[in-house]
C-alpha cells in the first residue's frame, strides 16, 4: 500500500491518497487540487471511492471538483449530515455530493484490504476514523493529532465526547499503530497515550 500526503487549503489539511495495484481511496480532500488530478493519472490509477472523515469545509472542499473528474462514489458520516447539505453550516455554498452516508462499523475496501469506520464525535458530531488493522494504520481525521486534539468550539462540538472518543481509539487499537491525522505529522497511538497534554492514560 502506497500513501500519498497533500497538503491542501489555507487550512493545511491533510488529503490523503492511498493506492495499491492501479486502485485508490481518496481521504479528506478539503480544496480542489489539480495537483491531486495530476498525480492520479500520472500513476493512471482508478479512483474507488472518496471518503471525508467528517463534514468541516476544510475536509470535503474538493468533494464535488475531484467526483466530476473520476466518476467515483463519495462516503461521508451520516451523523454530520447538516454539513454537507444547504444549510447554514455548509459554507461552500452548494449541496455536498454523497452517494453513502457511513456509521459505526460499516467498511470500505481498497484492492484486499477493509477499513473500518468507527465514530469518534467530539470534534463534530459525526466525526469518524479508519482503521485498517493489517496496515496498522489509522486516519483520524480530526479526532487526534501528533500531541493534541481537534477544536470543540465549532457547532456540535463537546471536549467531553472527543476525549471518550479518543480514549476508545487508545483501547482498540494497538500501540504501534500509526496515525495519519487531519492535520499535521504522523504519530502512533503508543506515543498519544503517554504523551498527549490533552487526553492521555496513566500508566500506559
Amino acid at each position: 500500500m502506497q500513501i500519498k500526503t497533500f497538503v491542501l487549503s489555507e487550512y493545511m489539511s491533510n488529503c490523503y491518497l492511498l493506492y495499491r495495484n492501479q486502485e485508490a481511496i481518496i481521504i479528506d480532500p478539503g480544496a480542489e487540487s489539480q495537483v491531486v488530478v495530476d498525480f492520479i493519472k500520472e500513476k493512471q490509477l482508478t479512483v474507488k471511492a472518496i471518503y471525508a472523515t467528517h463534514g468541516h469545509i476544510d475536509h470535503v472542499g474538493g468533494i464535488r471538483f475531484l467526483k466530476k473528474r473520476f466518476k467515483c462514489p463519495t462516503y461521508a458520516p451520516k451523523k454530520d449530515h447538516v454539513w454537507f447539505h444547504e444549510t447554514p453550516y455548509n459554507r461552500l455554498g452548494y449541496q455536498i455530493p454523497i452517494d453513502h452516508f457511513v456509521g459505526e462499523g460499516d467498511t470500505l475496501t481498497l484492492d484486499n484490504d477493509v477499513f473500518t469506520i468507527y465514530e469518534t464525535p467530539g470534534h463534530s458530531e459525526g466525526g469518524t476514523v479508519l482503521y485498517q488493522p493489517n496496515l496498522n494504520i489509522c486516519f483520524s481525521g480530526d479526532t487526534l493529532f501528533r500531541r493534541s486534539v481537534g477544536r470543540t468550539d465549532l457547532p456540535f462540538g463537546n471536549f467531553q465526547q472527543l476525549e471518550q472518543s479518543i480514549l476508545k481509539m487508545y483501547r482498540l487499537f494497538p500501540e504501534d499503530t500509526i496515525v495519519y491525522p487531519g492535520h499535521g505529522p504522523t504519530t502512533t497511538i503508543g506515543d498519544e497515550k503517554r504523551q498527549n497534554p490533552f487526553v492521555h492514560m496513566i500508566g500506559a
